[in-house]
């Protein structure tokens, strides 16, 4: 199999000659490449020679190509901070009410966004050379329609409205607008050029609110948005952090096609609820990237791989975003470990 049949056999329930291997790693690759997270996020060129360097260096099967969490938060008029050596975040404490969020939202093209214009021209880029050297390209389309609410408002607040009942009317056409924004997202990243896109919904993850607030606010939104990405033909995968067991029955009825869960989920449990739903990714311990030495690295792939070796439904990588000091040899011993025994 080619690098990108192999994913795309995972993705679409099948069982590849290998399981395949993409790593989260932008962070890390900037930190190789010798470039600032200011100079990363400004260029389109630095972005993708970023990343295709970092693909070459550990021969993976596919790319992500990730910024930072503050993209459409940027583009949606969102206070947000840019350190030169660290990823852009968005403030904690944001300066607009939820009302003039919404009626700012209804005004909102991400294609005048300048932040968004040079991500789409990188994965242009990047589509070029993924085609002609057969590398699968996953272009994030940022956040989910729950998260960016979530980010627009600020985490706080956002937390306390979702318990005030006086609130709901504002929330729900808040995520109206976030929906319709984060679809504009992922038709734009497939436009340009990837093969699927994706997106992060880690504030509706049992870590940070409960599956009852999940359901009533995070749930119907992420529906619609895959009900619509799969009548268009655009594959995708939703990245939870934290805790995601209590809800991963829900997860399996939104119709997403691919989750990625990190360490704190049970894997063995995404897998069950997944069966017939949807197909996983990563779900090794950043954490333990950056800290264990190779062997350890080594023990807990092979752990992982003989979960789903010869099953298909996992594309094998770090569960989270790897850390800017994650040492190379350890990314070489998962690399090569699933090669060998995957």
């Amino acid at each position: 199999m080619t690098r990108i049949e192999r994913i795309r056999t995972v993705l679409a329930g099948g069982v590849p000659d290998r399981i395949p291997v993409m790593i989260h790693n932008f962070l890390m690759a900037a930190r190789e490449e010798g470039v600032t997270m200011a100079e990363y996020r400004s260029s389109a060129d630095v972005i993708a020679k970023t990343l295709i360097d970092a693909c070459v260096r550990y021969d993976t099967d596919g790319i992500l190509l990730d910024v930072d969490t503050a993209l459409l938060a940027s583009a949606c008029g969102a206070d947000v901070t840019y350190p030169d050596d660290i990823a852009a975040v968005t403030n904690d404490k944001q300066s607009r009410s939820i009302e003039q969020i919404i009626d700012d939202l209804a005004k909102v093209d991400l294609r005048n966004s300048d932040r968004v214009k040079i991500y789409l021209e990188a994965i242009n880029k990047m589509s070029v050379w993924c085609n002609a050297n057969d590398v699968f390209l996953r272009a994030n389309a940022d956040q989910g329609p729950f998260s960016l609410g979530c980010l627009l408002v600020g985490m706080n607040d956002f937390l306390v409205s979702l318990l005030d009942e006086d609130e709901e009317e504002n929330l729900m056409a808040l995520m109206e607008q976030t929906l319709r924004i984060a679809l504009q997202m992922h038709h734009l990243c497939f436009e340009a050029g990837g093969h699927m896109t994706s997106y992060g919904n880690s504030s509706e993850g049992c870590s940070v609110v409960s599956p009852a607030i999940f359901r009533k606010f995070g749930k119907p939104f992420e529906t619609r948005l895959n009900q619509q990405l799969k009548k268009e033909g655009i594959p995708t995968l939703c990245h939870i952090c934290g805790w995601s067991d209590p809800i991963l029955e829900d997860l399996a009825e939104t119709g997403c096609p691919m989750f990625e869960f990190d360490a704190r989920t049970d894997i063995r449990k995404a897998r069950e609820a997944g069966r017939g739903h949807y197909v996983l990714s990563g779900n090794l311990d950043p954490a333990m990237l950056n800290s264990a030495g190779p062997d350890e690295v080594k023990k807990a792939v092979m752990e992982l791989l003989d979960l789903f070796r010869g099953q298909g439904g996992l594309m094998i990588g770090p569960g989270c975003a790897l850390g800017p000091n994650t040492p190379g040899e350890n990314i070489r011993t998962l690399v090569e470990t699933t090669k060998q025994f995957g």
